[in-house]
Formats: structure tokens, sequence, C-alpha cells
């Protein structure tokens, strides 16, 4: 019975709900430079799209081998798709090493870093950059300067916006071997610095990851974290970390804490989370627990509010989630394959086997938070996703050197799986779920001659220090408000043409350029029906890629390229307008 109502509180597919329109523009194709691996729409406006490129460089060059970097660049594109600008930063940041592009209001910002040998000093610039021509109005400013204890240390920045956009919050790792350590600053338009705090997080090194930090309208610095458990592992005095409970602290603006945040209840045992900021500068807690102590299995999802004077977890509601129907039900076609494909399949099962690859984990991560001013509500997506990594070496015999030349494979392996909706209140009241059920799997390859790590093109772009990175590039999704419905974008099998229903089997997607479409789902907000049709076809030449999209209004801008690490990189730009 209690599935029964799940399902029907999920689902409301009989409903007869009117359809959204789509319309697609296509841009001219171009031809990115060689070695073009990480590409980002930064923002839009209503002058046109602005874009960031980066692409593989050579550092140094050794006899066993060569270090490489990547350079960035920043095009603009007028809104009919015309080339504006395109201005790489090469003098600017002469010794500098470019961090990202970011957002603030109407305006653009470049930051980066740098690591002063003599000092050993890991440093921190910002500048503004002009829209209209790409040019950074001034030098780059510093903005913060750490003292690194030993050589092998390496802070990570994160920039985000704080306090509903008015400001940036920079939050740096400045941990050492000993300790767990955070550096917050809130940074006005101006790059002036309007608070700065340090803040010891009082936990042994490695057995804390950071999942997530706000500045609070009441000048509260409020920090979620993971705590884990160090447990021998064999015989051999090896050990590992396992999973203990999320942490939530409250922070005074000097970095003084206040008061631990208790984040479980008596039954319920938190295993995911995400702080939410309300329009009103209040916080909510969203997240996914489960009924076990053990905290192995997913049991639903749940949303509190944060008082963070009193440091205490009100209005807590909850929606059992059967974590048994989400993300295992998929099929694959055969038809799908290709010489490639196969080849890639074979590999990667052959590897994987010899690594004893786990089971998928039932693990949703929160992508977005929109607030719908029609209903006063807060509409909140997730997404089950995982990253892999494998690799594999063969070697080929050469009679004329009479040796065996061994060659070795890099493989990142990115799934990602249905995507949950929650539709809330500001209290943190739930009105409805919607489960949608999807299943895409990209692999990324590298190689190289030995035994080495290949290309590092890796980026969790799920960590909090993560800063989005060009992989996976067809999975996942987008979302925008439009006529009082959610519309979700992404890739999926041509095959899965109807709206799947909660635990029903789907076509695994995986040859996004020979049997994928592009799909729109519209979501109303007060009820929770859907409805879904077909936005574009990709092929050979054009995947759309919706992870990379920027939305301005009813517009999402989002590029198609196909990458060549060691070619040319194809490359247009596309606008999908929804009425």
């Amino acid at each position: 019975m209690r599935k029964l109502l799940l399902l029907f509180g999920m689902f409301l597919f009989s409903l007869v709900l009117p359809a959204q329109q789509f319309s697609v523009t296509w841009g001219d194709g171009m031809k990115m430079r060689k070695g073009t691996t990480d590409m980002d729409i930064v923002t839009a406006d209503n002058t046109g799209v602005y874009f960031s490129e980066g692409s593989l460089r050579m550092k140094s060059y050794f006899v066993v081998g060569a270090s490489y970097g990547t350079a960035y660049k920043l095009i603009k594109f007028d809104r009919n798709f015309n080339e504006v600008f395109e201005k790489e930063y090469k003098r600017e940041l002469k010794g500098l090493e470019f961090h990202s592009f970011q957002p603030l209001g109407g305006d653009l910002y470049l930051f980066a870093t740098d690591y002063v040998k003599k000092d050993r000093a890991f440093k921190v610039y910002a500048a503004k950059v002009d829209k209209n021509s790409g040019e950074l109005t001034g030098n780059p400013l510093e903005i913060g300067s750490y003292t690194l204890e030993n050589k092998r240390d390496d802070y990570e920045l994160s920039v985000q916006p704080a306090q509903n956009g008015q400001y940036f919050l920079l939050v740096t790792d400045i941990s050492a071997n000993d300790r767990n350590n955070l550096d917050v600053v809130l940074l006005d338009k101006n790059l002036r610095i309007k608070q700065q705090a340090s803040i010891d997080l009082q936990y042994p090194k490695n057995t804390y990851n950071l999942e997530d930090v706000k500045y609070t309208a009441n000048h509260k610095i409020v920090i979620l974290g993971k705590e884990f458990d160090e447990v021998p592992v064999g015989k051999r005095k090896r050990t590992r970390l396992v999973f203990k409970k999320y942490t939530l602290a409250v922070y005074s603006a000097q970095g003084k804490k206040e008061r631990d945040v208790s984040v479980e209840s008596a039954d319920k045992y938190t295993i995911g989370g995400q702080l939410v900021e309300l329009k009103n500068g209040d916080l909510l807690l969203a997240g996914f627990y489960s009924d076990s102590p053990r905290k192995e299995d997913l049991s639903g999802f749940f949303l509190s509010r944060l008082n963070t004077e009193l440091g205490e977890l009100s209005l807590t509601s909850f929606k059992p989630l059967d974590a048994s129907l989400l993300g295992r039900a998929y099929t694959e076609d055969e038809a799908d394959a290709d010489e490639e494909t196969r080849d890639s399949r074979r590999s990667s099962q052959k590897a994987r086997g010899e690594e004893g690859d786990s089971e998928f984990p039932n693990s949703y991560i929160i992508r977005s938070v929109e607030y719908h001013a029609g209903d006063d509500s807060y509409l909140i997506t997730a997404e089950i996703s995982r990253y892999t990594y494998y690799s594999y070496t063969i070697s080929d015999y050469n009679p004329s050197t009479r040796t065996w030349r061994p060659t070795t494979y890099h493989v990142h392996r990115y799934e990602n799986k249905d995507i949950l909706v929650v539709n809330a209140d500001p209290t943190g009241k739930i009105k409805w779920v919607n489960d949608i059920p999807k299943d895409q799997l990209e692999e990324i390859r590298t190689s190289n001659a030995g035994y080495g790590n290949g290309l590092g093109l890796y980026r969790n772009y799920s960590s909090y220090f993560a800063r989005g990175g060009g992989m996976p590039y067809y999975s996942s999704f987008t979302q925008l408000i439009q006529n009082n419905k959610l519309v979700l974008i992404y890739n999926d099998h041509s095959k899965n043409n109807l709206i799947a229903g909660y635990g029903d089997r789907v076509r695994r997607i995986y040859n996004f350029r020979k049997n994928s479409n592009t799909w729109g789902v519209s979501i109303d907000i007060p009820t929770g029906g859907m409805t879904r049709q077909v936005i574009s076809a990709n092929d050979e030449e054009t995947i759309l890629m919706p992870r990379h999209a920027m939305v301005v209004k009813n517009e999402v801008f989002l590029p198609s390229w196909r990458i060549r690490a060691l070619a040319r990189t194809k490359f247009k730009m596309a606008k999908i307008t929804v009425r």
C-alpha cells in the first residue's frame, strides 16, 4: 500500500496538460584548437553569450614524458551567434594559473592563483572583465595569500555567489597535515573584502569532507560536512574511511564556532545534503536519509528549516522513496553499437571485471534550486551520478627491435541516472516529488606509451571545490521555469519515446551520436503532472550539451561539439526557445 501511495503521489501522468513549444536555432560551425578538452558557457546577457575554451598546452618536456597545462580564452557571441571577440589572457596571466570566470550581477570577473616558490605562498587574484572587449579593466588584484607548510601542499579554492548574488563567497581549503582549516572571504563587486574569517574545523586531516558553505544575511557562516571513521582492513594494517555522519555547524563572522546543529532524528539518518538559500536569506537543509543506522540504504528525501540564532532544525518534512526502483532498471540495445562502441564496451567490461567494479550506488547529488514566485515554492532537482576511473595496458611486439611496447589506456567513466524533482514551500513542507528515470553513460579515454597516468582530464564536478569542467560532455541536464512549468532538457535514447514511470525500465544511452534525441520534459508546478517531447535529434556532427547550457529568461543557449583531444574540435552554438 505504501508503494502504491508513493507512486500515485509522485506521478500524475493522467492529467491533460498543454504542450510546451520548443524551437531550435543553430549558428554556423567552427573549429576550435587542437587539444581542446574543456569548454563552458560562462554567462549570457542581452548582448550575447560568453564562452570559455580550455586547451591542453605542453608546459615542459622531458626525455621520459611531458607536463601539460591548460590555456583558457574567452569568446563572446552575439545573439545571432556571430563572434564579437576572442580573448586569450596569456600576457595578463603571465606567471599565474587560471582558475575561473565568474559572473556577479551584470558583471564578469576572472579569478587566478599563484604559487610563490620562494615564500612558499599560495595567492589568489581577481580582475573585472570588460564584457564589450574581453579586456581586463585593470591588473589582477591580490585578494588572498596563504603560507604553504610544505611544497606538496596545494590549496583548493571555491568561488560562489552569496546572499542571493550580492557578493562573492571565496572559500579556500588551507588545511595542513595535522589540521582541517578554511579561509572564508566575502567579496563585493569592487573586489573589496567585506568580511574574512579563518575557521578551524577541528577534525583530523582526511577524516572530513566539506559539502557546503553559506554566509547568511545575519552574518553567520554555516558549514555542512561529512565525518568519516578510519577503520582497519585486512591483515596488513591497511585502513579505509567509512562514512560516520553529517555535521552542521554555525560560526560567527569572525570564524568562532557558536554551536553544532544536530541533523539526525531518532530513526532517520542523513546520508546526503545541501544548504538552500531562500529569497529572504533564511536557509533550508535539503537532503536524503536512511532508516537504517548503518546508513547503507536510501530511504527518502527531507527538508528542514535552519534557525542560525538557536542552532536548530525545525519543521522537518520527509518523503519516503523506494530506493530499489531508482537508477537500476535499464536495458542496452545492440542496435546502438558500432565498432568503436563495441570495442569500448569489451575493454570496459574486461578492465572493470579485473578490478571488481561495484554495483551502482543510489546516491543523489542536488544539482539546483529554483524559486517560483507564482506559488511561492522552491523546486529542488537532484540526480544520481557517479564517476569512476580505471586503466588497462596492452603490449605490442615490435619484431624489428624484438621488444614489447606497452600502451596504457585511461578510462574516465561517467554515469548519470534518474532525476528527482521536489516541490516545497518556504517552510520546508514538501508538496510533491517526481522521479524521472533515465540512464546515460559516457566513457572518455586517453592513452600513453608506458605506465604513466595519461592526460589529467578528470574533474569531480560534484565536489565542493569543483570548477565544472568539460566532462561529461553529453550527459546530465539543464532546467528553466516558463509559463508555470519547470522544463528539464536532457539527452536520452531515441526509443525512450514516452514518459517513463517510477521504476520503469528504460534504454541506456551511451552512443549519443547514433541513437539519441534532446528531449524536453515539462512539469506543471502546481500539480507535478508531466509531458515530454523531442526538441532535436542528435547525429554524427551535432550533439547538444544540456549540462553546459546557460538560461536567459525563456532562451537556452548551449553548445554542440565533437571533442578530439589530438585534432581540431568541431563546434556549434545553438539556442532553444521555450514558449
